[in-house]
């Protein structure tokens, strides 16, 4: 998994608030800890699983998992990568 635009605004804001993005998720899943196992993380790796970050002004922080077909389709509409 790659940033496909690291220079655009939203990608910019985020990249250094993970930890705050993860917290606010536990906190709004209820949850105290978390924990991660090495085989979730090589399923995931595996998996074709892009996430995307938006900022929504009528809802906030919008996190959807997508695939690669259309993490790129939206990285070429963010101009992220080339036409």
């Amino acid at each position: 998994m790659s940033e496909l635009t690291p220079n655009h605004p939203v990608t910019k804001e985020v990249h250094e608030q993970w930890h705050k993005i993860a917290a606010l998720m536990m906190v709004k899943f209820g949850k105290t800890k978390v924990i991660i196992t090495p085989d979730e993380v090589f399923k995931a790796f595996k998996a074709d699983l892009n996430i995307t970050v938006r900022f929504n002004d009528e809802v906030g922080i919008e996190l959807t998992l997508v695939d690669s077909k259309e993490a790129e389709r939206l990285a070429r509409e963010e101009g992220g990568l080339p036409v």
